[in-house]
């Protein structure tokens, strides 16, 4: 391709045809980028700075993003996505002083996280995984919680039959080892005085309207066929597994915590897939949307946090393990 022609894509008429899912997406895909690269400037540079820079890092990632597409015959560079992505970065750039040490936003947070959690990095890095354990709710295809499911990408044969009992019991069996594994991590990064279950209500909430949102913005067939009665009863059975796993020691809860997270991905991949389950029409092939790649990456991230999670407790039972000769067990208690 000529060199004076691979940059045409910036100067070229807009296409006739765009969608307001592809501009949100775009706009939605870069403020986390923008939001984060203003974070991470900040300590080097002054605000102003900081935002400037970031933008200008964001505005040149898309551009080779969408420089690198010109050489993909299946993809099309467009000066619409680069306009729609340097919006993003903007808002996410602009957001991140609100939440600087010194705005009153900011010290806010830092109260709320001093007050409901343990201090240190190993908490702060708990904290996050929380939050890409909220986003795999995005995943559009996957049932509640089913986090680990691999069956597709490794193309794994099921070792039953689907069967409604089987079904019901596969899906109980995975959302109450998530939620019983996903509360024991909340449980680990909180305060002795904080209540558990609080916290723990409030993230499984916002997994449940995050699963209901996202299908209802795919136009799903219906906004509430992840809600089975395998899914309520997990629920019901997790909630009370939590409420006695929470009273074991904290290196147990760490144990027992990874457990039923290796447990639930075992469960989610030896069983099969519901075929009752529309697929929303945006996933379907030739779909002209970024819908494709938004489920590669929401599928990614659904497959990873698993691993992710179970080296996490392993890495908190060690360490734990090795300071327990050394510390009293009231002391060891709070870590």
């Amino acid at each position: 391709m000529p060199s004076e022609e691979v940059l045409h894509f910036l100067t070229a008429p807009w296409p006739r045809y765009i969608t307001l899912e592809d501009l949100l997406l775009n706009i939605g895909a870069y403020v986390p980028l923008g939001f984060l690269l203003t974070l991470a400037l900040r300590p080097r540079l002054q605000a102003h700075r900081a935002v400037l820079a970031s933008i200008a890092l964001g505005v040149a990632a898309s551009v080779a993003m969408e420089y690198m597409q010109t050489m993909l015959p299946g993809r099309i560079s467009s000066n619409v996505d680069v306009l729609t992505n340097g919006i993003g970065t903007i808002l996410g750039a602009l957001a991140a002083p609100l939440f600087a040490p010194t705005r009153q936003l900011g010290r806010q947070l830092l109260e709320l996280r001093a007050r409901w959690f343990l201090p240190g990095i190993a908490v702060d890095a708990g904290l996050v995984l929380v939050c890409l354990w909220l986003l795999t709710a995005l995943h559009p295809t996957a049932q509640l919680f089913g986090t680990g499911d691999v069956r597709t990408t490794l193309d794994l044969p099921a070792w039953f039959l689907h069967k409604p009992h089987i079904s019901v019991a596969a899906e109980a069996a995975v959302v109450s080892l998530n939620l019983l594994g996903v509360g024991l991590l909340i449980a680990s990064l909180v305060q002795p005085h904080v209540g558990i279950a609080r916290l723990v209500f409030v993230a499984v909430a916002g997994a449940l309207a995050i699963k209901a949102g996202t299908a209802a913005g795919l136009k799903a067939a219906s906004h509430w066929s992840w809600l089975t009665p395998g899914v309520t009863l997990g629920l019901v059975v997790g909630a009370a597994l939590l409420y006695g796993a929470a009273r074991l020691p904290r290196q147990r809860r760490a144990l027992c915590g990874a457990v039923s997270i290796l447990l639930a991905v075992a469960v989610i991949n030896i069983t099969p897939g519901n075929p009752y389950q529309t697929l929303p029409p945006q996933f379907l092939a030739g779909s002209t949307s970024h819908f494709l790649s938004y489920s590669g990456i929401t599928r990614t991230l659904s497959e990873v946090w698993p691993l992710l999670a179970v080296l996490y407790f392993l890495a908190g039972a060690h360490k734990r393990r090795s300071y327990s000769a050394s510390v009293p067990a009231r002391a060891l208690d709070r870590l």
